[in-house]
Parts: structure tokens; sequence; C-alpha cells
């Protein structure tokens, strides 16, 4: 989702400035070659689903999600006893996206959540503006906190993992996760991402296989009798100009802080490029160097040339989530949650467009999203005891839809926080204020979809059947480099810049060539061959 779009840049090059003499003194670089063969050799955790529940509609294997109509009732006890110890606090850093939530004094839900907990559990909220700032200080003060959010933007994240935090491989490889039922039941995929120097040292954050989806506005399509299935490019910039009314103050498409790429992205899985990184023989190739990437960026000049974009489309300023939600645009590329969070929010029916081949012919691939968003590390600590206890609290936080501990991680005490309305909890204004809690940023259980409104359920269930057979991962998913995490938001930046001006028509596509040669120069060759010497030793 937008609003939560990880920051690069300055601040992340400021990062790895400041903890570069903290990890130095504390063991030095990491080779791509040497994790790639260590991280190969680690036994991820068993995993193990939760069958206490049973959705409306069944999750599959490859990554299509349960869905729900309303919450399963009864909720079942997930965890007998309480996960923390009286008198013993656990402090978390974690990031914050909605506003500061009262403080516990003030805040009955958060009263409720410690003595569920058996213990006082004391959150550092930092706002997402200023968290890589804050956890740098943190790093470099060595007084940490208990649980550790670390975000996949993190410079020098492998380094940072091994010099301050616990391995948690002996607790959690194999079949030692079993100890915590409702971490097994969170997707390997997920997990990959917590394998750094040859161990598991963190926690996943669980998001849905499908990434983001090219969001539309049903009731637009459908009041102006048009195709919502577009079978090629052309038929889609059809759509988009039967989308656009610029009397009536309507446009088909607009841009926000995720700039052109979101809807180049789109295009891009149209004419079958790689999902950020493709991998042939061993070598890499991104996809800016794509032959690919110069054809998206001359369609989406020719749909801004057809007057289909929001006229401050390139503004700063911009807002495409409420120009979509407003109905002033009418497709939209966002994160899978945001189907839902527009449709109640603006009272609209939402769908979501599947990428057709460039030419025609059938589906294109669909780009497969990240599987966590973020995760979450435990100090390091030889106190077995300790970590037990912590990974105890992480096993409740997991626990999943349909057991009485996720409903009330969510929503709170019914009658005070949330009420039932057809089965589904809708918070209380009380609800809406304390249960703001980041708790979800920590760790949390597998995603799904719903509970709602059984039409919009049915209708993602739907989309997700049919486009994740068709997903693409980028051939880096499960790889590490560390410029890619130090550098990648910068140099990102020299190609939208340049993908703006080509689509305003202030540049010929041809400028695509020069700033690749800047994106190469700035990190892109260094990033491919951290690449692909880890993938050459995870084989």
């Amino acid at each position: 989702m937008s609003r939560r779009r990880f920051l690069a840049g300055a601040s992340g090059v400021a990062l790895a400035v400041t903890s570069a003499p903290l990890l130095t003194a504390c063991g030095g670089g990491t080779d791509p070659a040497e994790q790639g063969a260590a991280n190969r050799a680690v036994t991820l955790p068993d995993h193990v689903p939760f069958t206490g529940v049973e959705p409306d509609l069944p999750a599959s294997q490859d990554g299509v999600l349960a869905g729900y109509f309303a919450y399963p009732s009864p909720p079942v006890r997930g965890i007998t006893g309480e996960p923390g110890t009286a008198g013993e606090e656990i402090t978390a850093l974690v990031n914050l996206f909605e506003p500061v939530p009262p403080d516990t004094g003030d805040n009955a839900y958060w009263q409720a959540l410690n003595d569920r907990l058996g213990t006082e559990l004391k959150l550092n909220m930092v706002p997402d503006s200023s968290y890589l700032q804050r956890l740098s200080a943190v790093l470099a003060g060595g007084d940490l906190p208990d649980l550790v959010q670390i975000r996949l933007d993190q410079p020098q994240r492998a380094q940072v993992l091994r010099a301050r935090f616990t391995d948690l491989t002996e607790y959690l490889s194999g079949d030692a996760v079993r100890r915590y039922p409702f971490l097994a039941n969170i997707p390997t995929d997920s997990w990959r991402a917590c394998v750094y120097n040859g161990g598991i040292y963190a926690l996943p954050t669980p998001r849905p296989s499908v990434g983001s989806l090219m969001l539309c506005r049903a009731d637009l399509i459908e009041e102006r009798g048009l195709n919502p299935e577009p079978a090629d490019f052309a038929e889609f910039a059809e759509l988009c100009a039967g989308l656009t009314d610029e009397r009536a103050g309507r446009w088909a498409l607009g841009f926000g802080s995720a700039g052109p790429l979101s809807t180049w992205a789109f295009l891009m899985q149209m004419l079958g490029a790689p999902n950020e990184w493709g991998e042939e023989g061993g070598t890499f190739t991104s996809w800016f160097e794509t032959e690919e990437a110069r054809q998206a960026a001359d369609d989406l000049a020719r749909l801004v040339r057809d007057g289909v974009f929001h006229p401050d489309s390139f503004a700063a300023t911009s807002d495409p989530r409420i120009w979509f939600g407003t109905g002033k645009t009418a497709i939209n590329r966002d994160g899978a949650a945001a189907w839902d969070l527009l449709a109640n929010t603006y009272g609209i029916s939402v769908g979501a467009l599947v990428a057709p081949a460039h030419d025609g012919g059938g589906d294109a691939a669909h780009y497969a999203g990240g599987p966590t968003f973020a995760l979450t590390a435990l100090k390091k600590t030889d106190d077995r005891r300790r970590v037990e206890q912590l990974l105890s609290l992480a096993n409740w936080l997991a626990a999943p839809i349909g057991t009485e501990e996720h409903l009330f991680r969510g929503y709170g005490v019914e009658g005070e926080h949330f009420t039932l309305e057809d089965g589904v909890p809708t918070l209380t204004g009380t609800g809406e204020t304390e249960t703001r809690l980041p708790l979800a940023y920590l760790t949390e259980g597998p995603p799904f979809l719903g509970p709602g409104d059984a039409s919009r359920v049915r209708a993602q269930h739907a989309y997700q059947e049919r486009v994740v057979p068709r997903l693409v991962r980028s051939a880096g998913f499960g790889l590490y480099s560390d410029t890619d995490t130090t550098k990648k938001g910068v140099i990102q930046r020299l190609m939208q810049d340049t993908l703006n001006q080509i689509m305003q028509g202030n540049k010929p596509v041809s400028a695509w060539d020069d700033a690749l040669g800047d994106w190469r120069r700035q990190g892109g060759d260094a990033i491919r061959a951290e690449y692909e010497a880890e993938f050459a030793h995870a084989r």
C-alpha cells in the first residue's frame, strides 16, 4: 500500500555509514558466495497448517488464500496459559503507520492485552518516516529492546542480524517449530526471507503471494458498458479511453508516491518481462535492461498523449488512492489489502484487472509479491528461557483467524471495541482509536480474504485462482544483496525520473539507455554480481 512504502535513499545511506563501525567491530562483512552456500544448508521450519476452523472458500497450496464471509463462530481457544511471566516486561521497537494510539494507562485494549499475555508489553512505536534513523541510533547505542522490527530496506541486513540478534535456528528449524504451532502455521515462503548467515535470524510478517493488483472501479466500468477484461494492450487502451471524461473530471489512470513504475510494471507483465530480476544460465538481468522496458515506456507515453492520465499525475502531491475512491480515476495499481480498504472506506464496487498478453493470446504472467512485509529479530542473548518466552509471545501474536486470540488481537473486546454485524467484526469509535497498536508488524498468521461481503470475497478468491498459477517471482527471491538493500531506492529513482520525462514527451525513449548506464554504474552491476555469486553457491 502506498502509505507503507519502504523508504530509500539518503536515510538508507546514512544508516549504512552509522552502522559500519559497529558491524566491523562485530565481525566484518558477509561474502555473497559464502551466504549462498550457508543459507542453502538451513532447514526451514516445518509447515503445519492450522485446521481448527473451516473457511467458506478453500486455500490452496500454491498460494490462493482462504476466504471467509463471516468471522468463524464460535472462535476456538488457540493457546492454553499465558506466554508471558508476571513482573517480566517485554519491550519491542516497531514501525507505526497509523496515528499513535493512547498509552497503556488510557487504553483499555492495551490493558486487556497485557492481561492476556501475562506480562507488560511495552512498544516503542516509531513513525515510518523516521524508523531507519531511530533503529540506527538503537543499534549504535547497543541497548536493544527484546523484539526489533527489521525492514527489508535495512542496509547491511545480514551483518546487523549476526552482530546484534539471536540465531533462532535450534528453536525453529525443522520440527523444532512445532513447539510453537502458530509459527509452524506460517507458510514456508515467508520463512525464506528470515535466513541469513547460515541460520534463521528472524520471524516473518506474512503477506499474500499475489502482491500488487491493478484495481479497477468495477461500478464505473459497468456503468459505461465497457469491457472489464481487455484481451491485449490495444483493448486496455480502449478501456482507459472509455473511462476518461475530462469534462466530468474523470480519468482512467493516475500516479502517486509509487510513481509511473506502478503502471509500468503492469505493462511489463503484459510484455512478459521478468519480475525485477530474471536469470538464465546463472546470469541475472534486471527488468530495466530489457527491450520490454523500453516498450512499456513507449506505451505509457502513448497513454499520456491519449489523455487518459489525471492532469496532476506528475505532481508531488498526487494521491491516486483518494482519486480512485472518489471516482476521479478508475484504475490504480495497489496492494492486495487495498481492495477491501477502498471498498469499505468509499462504499464502492472494486475489481481487479488481469493483465493480458500485450499482443493477445491469453492471460499474461502475474508478478508475485514479497512473502513477508518485514522481519522481527530477538536481541542477542544466551538465555534460553528468555528466547522461548519471546517465541511464545510471537506464537500468540501469530494466532490465525478463527481463534479467540486472533479475534481479540484484531478487534479487542466485543461490545467495547467492536460489534458483530452479520457475523463481521466492526470496530466502534473506541476500537478505532485503541486497537491501533502495530502488533501485526511484529508477526502474524497467514493472510486470508474477508471476513466481509460475500460477493467481494468470492471475486477476490476467483481472481487469485486465475492469477496465482501464473505467478512469476524475481530471480533474486531468497537471495541477498547488500547493495540492493542499501542503494536500490536511489538508483531506481534514476529510472523512474527518466520514465516521467519520457511519458511527458520531454525526452525520447532512447533516453532510457542513458539512465540505464547510470543505474549500472551507481549500483545495478554490483547488485547483479552479488546475486550471481550467491546464486552460484545456493544451487
